[in-house]
């Protein structure tokens, strides 16, 4: 039974939500709540743990290896940025490659790919 706006009690289901919805629900919730709290330090743990087995993970692989896994990693997120870009209304080749220079300039003090490979060879 929950209360309602106008002091009366009314009787609402359970629902089961997966472990993302719970994770969204609790880091978008108000800290102040014993529950919302509890939830947030759950998730900071697990996430610090989670960190943890990554690091040792990543700490015995190969030099190759770890090469391999990051490249992809990249691959990977260069294509969520080309997607988000691309429904931003960066469409054609020219206006992508716009794009990619003005993220060199922001990664390397206002430095175009055109600067950077003259200064780097």
């Amino acid at each position: 039974m929950v209360e309602i706006g106008s002091g009366a009690r009314r009787e609402i289901g359970d629902c089961r939500l997966s472990r993302y919805a719970c994770y969204l629900i609790v880091q978008n919730g108000d800290p102040s709540k014993p529950v919302i709290a509890n939830g947030q330090t759950y998730f900071a743990m697990q996430t610090r743990r989670q960190e943890l087995g990554d690091e040792k993970a990543f700490a015995s692989m190969s030099e190759n290896h770890r090469r391999l896994m990051l490249r992809g990693e990249l691959v990977h997120h260069n294509k969520t940025l080309s997607a988000a870009a691309r429904d931003a209304g960066v469409v054609t080749g020219v206006d992508y490659a716009i794009f990619q220079d003005h993220g060199y300039r922001g990664l390397y003090g206002g430095l175009s790919a055109k600067d950077i490979h003259a200064i780097k060879g």
